[in-house]
């Protein structure tokens, strides 16, 4: 399980934890809230607005500050929260000073703080453990037609990695990472990067990177949205990495930062290596 869907809208895993966390750290200070004064309550909401906002700007501030040469040329991506980059470490401590400046004035509300955080944490915690093992097929034998009328085997991996991004001309997530995702990958020559679109005719996506100005190497129509299916892509986009002998690696749902697909990139580049010999 890498993706939970909730009506139309699909998250990854690791999003969807953090969003049944905080919304259980917030039922838990309603509930609790409830048994208390109403000074005491009027803190603990107060103290549970403060320990959300500082969490989350530690946490997205120290990921942006450990990736800096990606934000540095696009420093607006630091609001782009919803491309994911998080640092779990740096919200936890952020939490806990802030809940310990909190307690320092008085400890009457210290069980409901301790335990809305226990639950917040259970909860984040729980769902991240539905993960199961990536296990995936090779590449279906299918022959794809590219954009510019060749045919591409998926399976014919010659010792190179395989990075599939299953897109549409409609999702406006995989309108913003296409570019991003074509500079990244001219600088890892060694991994092949397809751009595999789903279920649209030729026409429309020719249009598509004619009025966008847009040139990507290996661009695939899959019509049949076979891929999708074979790797059971729960929405768009979703980015699949394979290695040289077509393992799945691993497996990104929903748009991709630059940081977090340079990353992914130099670690299929890096396992396709040989190993180096050693010095007899």
């Amino acid at each position: 399980m890498d993706a939970v869907r909730l009506g139309p809208f699909v998250f990854a895993l690791e999003r969807f934890a953090a969003l049944a966390g905080v919304a259980l750290f917030l039922l838990a200070v309603w509930w609790l809230g409830r048994r208390l004064n109403v000074l005491a309550r009027r803190r603990l909401e107060a103290w549970s607005w403060r320990v959300l906002l500082v969490g989350f700007v530690a946490g997205r501030g120290m990921h942006v500050l450990a990736h800096w040469e990606s934000f540095a040329g696009e420093p607006w991506r630091a609001l782009a929260f919803w491309q994911g980059g998080f640092s779990a470490q740096a919200a936890l401590v952020a939490a806990g000073l802030v809940s310990a400046l909190e307690l320092g004035r008085g400890r009457d509300i210290l069980r409901p703080v301790a335990l809305s955080l226990v639950l917040g944490l259970a909860g984040w915690s729980g769902v991240l453990m539905l993960r199961g093992p990536l296990e995936a097929p090779p590449p279906p034998p299918q022959i794809f037609t590219a954009i510019d009328g060749r045919e591409i085997s998926l399976i014919e991996r010659d010792g190179r990695p395989l990075v599939l991004n299953l897109w549409a001309t409609w999702c406006a997530p995989c309108r913003r990472e296409l570019p991003m995702m074509a500079e990244v990958a001219a600088g890892h020559p060694g991994v092949d990067v397809v751009f595999a679109n789903q279920r649209e005719p030729a026409q429309r996506v020719g249009l598509f990177f004619a009025s966008e100005g847009l040139q990507l190497d290996l661009v695939v129509l899959d019509d049949a949205g076979v891929l999708g299916r074979h790797y059971g892509a729960m929405g768009l986009p979703t980015t699949v990495f394979l290695d040289a002998e077509g393992r799945l690696r691993e497996k990104h749902v929903g748009e991709i930062s630059r940081e977090a697909f340079a990353a992914a990139l130099q670690r299929l580049t890096t396992a396709a290596e040989p190993p180096t010999q050693g010095t007899p």
